[in-house]
């Protein structure tokens, strides 16, 4: 032990480096609220989450309490001692605030909550007085304690080798935790992966590319492992509570096949003869669901809440604990034979760890260049596929899943006939700004439309020709739209705002035993899967709340909000206006014109009913 006068710059910076190590320490202790809800079936889980605790609360006080390495430089003792105080005060308080909202949630404090909290106070967090004497009473005695660390720290602490050791131990605490997890990560181990969602500010490193290509992984025995405990694993367990309830389901009279259609950034409006003619037909004489939104504005919200019907704020919790949609697995229960063709990989995002987790042979990527190659290559493989189904006379129903990319990369192939005037060639996004002619964009998405309408169209053709229309339901739609500078604020393509030309996507259904029909009220991918379940796969009985968020696509929603999600921001989506929860923390409230309407306050019943549909799933 040494004492010191604690005048000098290192003498202080070496209270700073003990102060944060041992308030990282007092985090842990408050993280241990945290482990009620984490599931730990055997030992070497128990091991990992050890580790997991030693390495991430000592980092967290560390990195949060940074600002304090710049005030140690100044030469005033009490000033640092009094910030340090108050400054560790409110980060413990925060993390002690997150606990209590995970227990209640299932989720970490987030901007939007705390926005919400402020505008809608006791009418949507409401807690009795003693809870309030008990918080300022916790309050007082934890500013005491820093106030004690701090002033002992002043007059005697370690030496510095101690330190520099513990802080050694934490980084390597760190690497070796990332290190695991990029590994139960790439073998889809979820005893490690489901547990790590309850750490605040963790995220664990992933390296599945890396090893795949190294050896070090078989992709197909893993997805082929995955599948199996997927399949008898997919009842419960874990932190999720899906479904809710026990389904009710019975034998269908009849097990029409299904064919789910998605282009990557198919827009609703562009349902046009002149680049979507096959399509265009195809819907004239079906049912079409002109008012349909996806709840997502990218490729990996858009097509888990097709298959979920759920936010995609589970997103991480559905793929650590590889759990398959009802939909899926209720497929397989009725013997479907599931055919699920991808043209982009369906690695990344992971749907093979959580739309498709349970499909044992799935074929994780297609063949090809460039993705007019992936789309011709899943085209001609269905083709391949049905002529099989024909010749066969016992065959189970199938159930299909087509996902075209060509709009995603903005071309056609060279020697395509169809390119809309002027085509824009080469693409050079780094030319798009608020002077950009939109139409250079726009006609070359829809030359691509047009491109995957073509291939499309010989799906829809030799379906007809084959005869099996009459007995396949068809889905056509997108994972989200496309922009082109319509609201003249520079944004282009997706995943940059929750406007209507980013979520709005098309929904054409044939339905066998159904007509031409035109709904124009508004539809959701959350109403995807009660439709099937209830009107295909014999879940008619079951209240779809026991696992969507939708009531199906053939009846009017029950509620006047929605949720949608894009890469790592989220919105609520209200009639005249959207609430942004955006990934740095920041709360913005926006019109449909995608106006900034700061002075908006929403409804604190509708701000209940939205955390409750983002948590209810969580045990």
């Amino acid at each position: 032990m040494q004492q010191t006068q604690f005048r000098r710059a290192g003498q202080r910076a070496s209270w700073t480096g003990w102060f944060l190590l041992i308030n990282g320490i007092l985090a842990l202790l408050a993280g241990l609220r945290y482990l009620p809800w984490l599931t730990i079936p055997d030992g070497i889980t128990s091991v990992y989450l050890i580790l997991l605790y030693l390495a991430q609360f000592p980092l967290l006080a560390l990195v949060v309490g940074l600002p304090l390495l710049a005030i140690s430089l100044l030469p005033s003792r009490w000033l640092l001692i009094a910030t340090g105080t108050l400054y560790a005060t409110g980060a413990l308080g925060l993390l002690l605030i997150d606990t209590v909202t995970y227990a209640q949630f299932r989720f970490h404090l987030s901007g939007f909550v705390l926005d919400m909290a402020l505008k809608g106070g006791s009418q949507i967090f409401s807690f009795p007085w003693q809870m309030w004497a008990i918080a300022g009473a916790a309050a007082l005695g934890l500013l005491l304690l820093e106030l004690m660390i701090g002033l002992l720290l002043a007059w005697r602490r370690p030496r510095f080798r101690w330190l520099a050791l513990g802080l050694a131990a934490v980084f390597a605490g760190q690497l070796t935790v990332h290190s695991w997890h990029a590994w139960a990560d790439a073998n889809h181990d979820s005893r490690i992966t489901s547990i790590t969602r309850a750490m605040p500010l963790y995220y664990g490193a992933t390296a599945k590319r890396f090893m795949e290509k190294n050896g070090l992984v078989d992709p197909k025995a893993v997805q082929k492992s995955s599948a199996t405990s997927a399949l008898s694993g997919n009842r419960g367990g874990g932190q999720l509570n899906y479904p809710t309830q026990p389904l009710t389901c019975e034998a269908p009279a009849e097990r029409p096949n299904v064919l789910m259609i998605a282009i990557d950034g198919a827009r609703g409006d562009m349902v046009d003869p002149k680049w979507m003619p096959n399509i265009q037909a195809f819907a004239g004489n079906n049912i079409q669901f002109s008012n349909h939104y996806a709840n997502g504005n990218a490729t990996k919200p858009g097509i888990f809440t097709l298959f979920y019907s759920l936010p995609a704020g589970y997103w991480d919790t559905f793929t650590s604990q590889k759990r398959a949609p009802v939909m899926i697995t209720r497929l397989q229960e009725l013997d479907y034979e599931l055919k699920i063709m991808g043209s982009a990989p369906l690695i990344s995002p992971a749907f093979n760890k959580n739309v498709f987790a349970s499909v044992e042979n799935l074929r994780l990527e297609t063949p090809g260049d460039k993705s007019w190659d992936w789309d011709i290559r899943i085209t001609e493989d269905w083709l391949a596929f049905t002529e099989q189904q024909s010749k066969s006379d016992d065959s189970d129903p199938f159930f299909g899943f087509l996902f075209y990319d060509t709009p995603h990369g903005h071309r056609v192939p060279d020697d395509y006939p169809v390119k809309f005037q002027p085509y824009w060639d080469p693409v050079n996004k780094l030319a798009l700004g608020p002077d950009f002619n939109p139409e250079l964009m726009r006609n070359n998405y829809k030359s691509t439309l047009h491109f995957v309408d073509n291939q499309i169209g010989r799906v829809l053709s030799d379906l007809k020709e084959r005869g099996m229309l009459a007995s396949t339901i068809v889905m056509i739609t997108g994972d989200h739209g496309q922009e082109f500078n319509e609201h003249g604020k520079n944004y282009w393509g997706h995943g940059s705002n929750f406007g209507q030309y980013q979520l709005h996507t098309p929904m054409i259904v044939h339905w066998p035993g159904h007509g031409s029909e035109t709904h124009s009220y508004r539809t959701e991918n959350f109403d995807v899967a009660p439709t099937i379940m209830g009107n295909a796969l014999g879940c008619g009985a079951t209240d779809p709340e026991i696992y969507a968020t939708g009531n199906g696509l053939f009846q009017r929603r029950e509620r006047d909000w929605s949720i949608a999600h894009s890469y790592m921001d989220y919105a609520v989506l209200l009639d005249d206006h959207r609430i942004v929860q955006h990934a740095s923390g920041r709360v913005t409230t926006v019109d449909n014109q995608l106006n900034n309407a700061p002075d908006f306050s929403p409804d604190p019943g509708t701000v209940k009913a939205v955390l409750n549909e983002m948590s209810r799933f969580y045990r």
